[in-house]
């Protein structure tokens, strides 16, 4: 009794850090975080914020692993849609600019996580947590491809396997929500809408992959509707359109 209540204890001390810090790091940025001021913060010392995070790179990979669980618990929501299989592809897809929305600097701050100089400095557990979760991501994206395969709607690839499928639609998606945040690009490409952008990049290669029914020969509009209505009625950014 009395060590799970001190786990529990330890867990709301934890999250209430996360919290803290995540509106830090978005404030401020990662370079200029304070963690005098994250513990002013949370009325704890420095010293207890040691006790759950090794290092800054360590409470800040801890909260981009927080962030990446959101990612990929509205996949785990999005694939659950009755629908075709590329409407649950694009219920994903959905599900991505719902994250963008919520996170709109997470990718960007991704790349920083990811490089040598960062991500050796975090610790092995927060490392493997982070991992999870985005192995959480690829899986859900993974198995709509399978599904699509299955059903006969995507035709195989000769020259890619479905994990290298999956890889692509990944990498074309997280690239298209760093880019949309460079407002010379956005310029240049007349972008007014930038969950627009990514959703049009998704169709383009779904189509490039043969998944039907194709963009031109289904209502996807009527689609996100139900998606909108069954899946995700928190949405505001699909409401204001």
């Amino acid at each position: 009794m009395t060590a799970t209540r001190k786990e529990r204890e330890r867990q709301a001390r934890e999250e209430l850090i996360l919290d803290h810090a995540q509106r830090l790091f978005r404030r401020d940025g990662y370079q200029d975080v304070n963690l005098d001021e994250l513990a002013q913060a949370v009325e704890y010392s420095k010293g207890t914020i040691y006790l759950h995070f090794q290092s800054k790179e360590d409470l800040a990979l801890a909260v981009a692993t927080r962030a990446l669980k959101h990612r990929a618990d509205l996949f785990d929501r999005a694939i659950q849609f009755k629908g075709g299989s590329r409407e649950r592809i694009r219920s994903i897809g959905y599900a991505c600019v719902e994250f963008m929305v919520t996170y709109p600097n997470y990718f960007s701050a991704e790349l920083m996580l990811k490089s040598d100089s960062f991500w050796e400095k975090a610790s092995e557990a927060q490392r493997q947590k982070h991992a999870l979760e985005g192995g959480r991501c690829f899986r859900t994206v993974h198995k709509a491809i399978i599904d699509g395969q299955t059903s006969g709607d995507l035709p195989p690839s000769p020259h890619m396997t479905t994990e290298l499928q999956a890889f692509s639609l990944i990498a074309m998606t997280m690239g298209s929500h760093i880019m949309t945040q460079v407002h010379d690009l956005r310029v240049l490409a007349g972008i007014e809408d930038a969950s627009t952008i990514v959703r049009v990049n998704q169709d383009l290669v779904l189509d490039g992959m043969g998944w039907k029914p194709l963009f031109r020969d289904f209502d996807y509009a009527a689609s996100d509707h139900r998606i909108h209505d069954e899946i995700f009625p928190e949405s505001n950014w699909f409401k204001a359109k």
